[in-house]
């Protein structure tokens, strides 16, 4: 399921997108899932490592794609992620509905290009409660497992 959501996200930005947009994206992806479901999409064990939410399988599934499906492209500070040669369509990922309209909700209002809108995504991500939970108990440098239950017990205990 990694690979299906990195190409949605590549595929349905056309190619618009950084590194760090497409982690945080994946994550919300894992964190809305188990806020509503109970279940993550990926099999990721989120960390918290250099001051945000990381998998290093992240980039070993960019790497088994670069220059197929997406292209990974390092620019000064940013690391972009384009359409590579073999790329396809979201239609052809076969995703469920339900799961397509969750994607394209984070992708409508996180995407983009700026200073602001990556600020804009940066704080909401770090102010999700796996996050919260974590980030200032413990060093940028250390690595931390993320807890993305907390998002669901949160959900919950507001609706009590």
């Amino acid at each position: 399921m990694l690979d299906k959501l990195i190409k949605y996200f590549v595929y349905a930005t056309k190619g618009n997108i950084t590194k760090t947009q497409l982690i945080k994206f994946l994550y919300l992806a894992d964190l809305y899932s188990v806020k509503w479901t109970g279940k993550q999409l990926t099999e990721l064990d989120w960390y918290y490592y250099s001051f945000g939410p990381w998998h290093e399988d992240i980039d070993a599934a960019l790497g088994k794609m670069n220059g197929k499906e997406i292209a990974v492209d390092s620019n000064g500070n940013a690391t972009l992620i384009r359409l590579g040669s073999q790329a396809s369509n979201v239609e052809d990922l076969q995703l469920p509905q339900s799961l397509k309209l969750m994607l394209d909700n984070i992708r409508r209002e996180w995407a983009g290009a700026g200073q602001e809108k990556i600020r804009q995504l940066l704080d909401y991500v770090y102010n999700t409660a796996p996050m919260l939970e974590v980030k200032d108990k413990h060093k940028p440098e250390e690595k931390v497992r993320l807890n993305l239950q907390t998002e669901r017990e949160k959900l919950i205990s507001e609706l009590d």
